[in-house]
This record gives structure tokens, C-alpha cells and sequence, in this order.
């Protein structure tokens, strides 16, 4: 049973919940006035913020300070972006161009790096990009779909071809070490055990209607865009807008968690659309020391507005 609380301050949403073993609480973490434009990431390192809003990266170098425009310019539909310790660099997708750019700073102009092809595959409309405490990296083709695995540019390139298994895929997520990718359309995650001798398991969601790269609970069942571990649960959000939603409720089921894999799978899980704005679409996620930050954006409204969410869950004694 749980018991919602919602409130409004200027500026910033609050909304609460009360799980069974733990409160769930929402604010509004960035911009602190205005929105983003298609807003689908935030990425820490350290104590700087860099957002992916479509055409353009945005940072700045401490919390509460405005964010300002990457002179890394030049995106078209920029999805993800990751930071390397190992080689010290930045990654980001350049989606619309199908490409990956490389930098040191967010705030130079300076492009270190841009390749279109990864270990002999042309890249199409790459989406998302993750590094594993290993130091390699991982990208994403979502047509097909392919994984790339990579050291660095033209170092240590390989590939896993999913198109057997999943179809249109949004996104990759890196938890203890381990590999996930995260097919959307087909409502399954992918957990690779092996990349090198392509070993792997497929979750499928539970009462999945339909094949679809967007949808609501009711249509399509869940179009998952990320999945993400955080203090004990797992959290996914999906693709449901209005417009896709066919006159049912988009925000049913749009952000969930649940404990396990098995529960994914059977359907065991806590609906927690509520939490968020309404027929907002909620994107990736990005499980941080200070909570769990959820990326979102309007489908229908021009300009794609969009805000990054933070969520903190806080056990409750018994």
C-alpha cells in the first residue's frame, strides 16, 4: 500500500511516496528556471553536471551554478555522453550525424576525436554509451541491433549483433560490472555475462502486448528507454507519451521499479508514474552518490521542454 503526498514550491516539484520499506521523494534538480530542449541525460564527474539536450551540451562545473553551452558544438540529436577515466576523455554520441566525437573539457572547444565506424560497422544513429570499471567502453546501434566494445578509438574493437533477440534498443546500463542492454521495443533486457564469447541472458517483461518503439501500459505494455540499479531496486522507464498512447494512460507504468530479474519478469513490480510530471516522457537514468536522476522531456509540445528529476529513497526504521 502506498500513500502519496505531492506539493508545489516556486520553481520545484515535490512529490513523496511511501513504499512499503522505504519513502520515495521527487524534486526538480535542473535548470532552475526554464527547461531543457529534449533533454535525455546528465552525467557527473566529480563536482561537474554535463546534460545532452539534442543539439548541444550543457555544463557547469558545481552544483547550483546555471549551466552554460558547450563550446563542443556542432550535434545534431545528441543522445548520451560518458566520461573515461582510463584515457581521461569524454564520449559522446553525435546521433543525427551518426558519429562519436571524443573531448578532454566540456568547456573547450577542442574535439580530440570523431569516427563513424567501429570495428568495421558503419554506425547508425548510435544512442547511448557507457564504461565499466575496466576501462572499456560500450555503444550503442539501437537498429538492429549491435554493441560495440571498444578501448578507445581504433583500439580493441569489437561487436555483439542482438538482432536475433531484440529489435529497436535504447540503451546500455553498466551494474557491478556487468553489461545490460535494454531492448524497447520488444520489452526485454539483455544481460551479457561474457561479451567476448557472446554469452548472455534475455529478461522479458511481463504482459507485453505488442512490438513498438513508443506506446502506454495499455497498447504496447512496457517500451522500456533505461533501466537503472539503485539502493535495492531496480528502476526502468519507458516510451509512453500522448501521442502514442491511442486515448489510454500514458503515465501508468512509464517509470516502475522492482527487486529482481524474476520480478521483471512476472510482472512484480511497483508502479511509480505518479511520481513524475504528467505525460512527460521520462529517459535515461543515472544512478548517483546523491540519488537516482531521471531525464525527461515533453513528446508533444515544440522544443521537446524537458527537466532532470532527482529521486531519493530513504529507508524508514522499523
Amino acid at each position: 500500500m502506498q500513500r502519496i503526498l505531492a506539493c508545489w514550491l516556486p520553481g520545484c516539484l515535490i512529490k513523496a511516496v511511501a513504499a512499503e520499506d522505504d519513502d520515495l521523494s521527487v524534486t526538480e534538480h535542473a535548470p532552475a528556471q526554464g527547461t531543457f530542449a529534449g533533454c535525455t541525460q546528465i552525467l557527473f564527474r566529480e563536482q561537474r553536471e554535463v546534460v545532452t539536450t539534442g543539439a548541444r551540451l550543457l555544463f557547469r562545473d558545481r552544483p547550483g551554478a546555471a549551466f552554460r553551452e558547450s563550446p563542443v558544438a556542432l550535434f545534431d540529436d545528441a543522445h548520451a555522453v560518458v566520461y573515461n577515466p582510463r584515457d581521461r576523455l569524454f564520449y559522446a554520441t553525435d546521433t543525427g550525424r551518426h558519429r562519436l566525437i571524443s573531448f578532454r573539457d566540456p568547456g573547450r572547444e577542442q574535439i580530440e576525436q570523431s569516427v563513424t565506424m567501429l570495428a568495421g560497422v558503419a554506425l547508425d544513429r548510435p544512442h547511448d554509451l557507457v564504461v565499466d570499471r575496466d576501462g572499456w567502453l560500450y555503444a550503442l546501434n539501437p537498429n538492429g541491433p549491435v554493441v560495440f566494445r571498444f578501448r578507445g578509438f581504433g583500439l580493441e574493437e569489437s561487436t555483439l549483433d542482438l538482432s536475433q533477440h531484440l529489435g529497436y534498443s535504447r540503451a546500455l546500463t553498466v551494474v557491478d560490472g556487468k553489461l545490460f542492454v535494454v531492448g524497447s521495443s520488444v520489452g526485454k533486457v539483455v544481460e551479457i555475462d561474457d561479451f567476448a564469447r557472446k554469452q548472455f541472458r534475455v529478461h522479458a517483461s511481463f504482459g507485453k502486448r505488442r512490438e513498438a518503439v513508443a506506446g502506454s501500459w495499455q497498447t504496447t505494455g512496457l517500451v522500456p528507454n533505461d533501466v537503472e540499479f539503485y539502493q535495492g531496486h531496480w528502476y526502468a522507464t519507458s516510451y509512453f507519451c500522448p501521442t502514442y498512447a491511442q486515448g489510454t494512460d500514458c503515465n501508468e507504468k512509464k517509470f516502475i521499479r522492482f527487486r529482481s530479474w524474476p520480478d521483471f519478469e512476472a510482472g512484480r513490480w511497483e508502479d511509480l508514474g505518479d511520481l513524475l510530471p504528467r505525460d512527460v516522457v521520462p529517459y535515461y537514468l543515472t544512478a548517483h552518490e546523491t540519488g537516482l536522476f531521471v531525464a525527461t522531456f515533453s513528446h508533444e509540445t515544440k522544443g521537446n521542454p524537458g527537466k532532470v528529476l532527482r529521486v531519493v529513497s530513504r529507508r524508514r526504521m522499523r
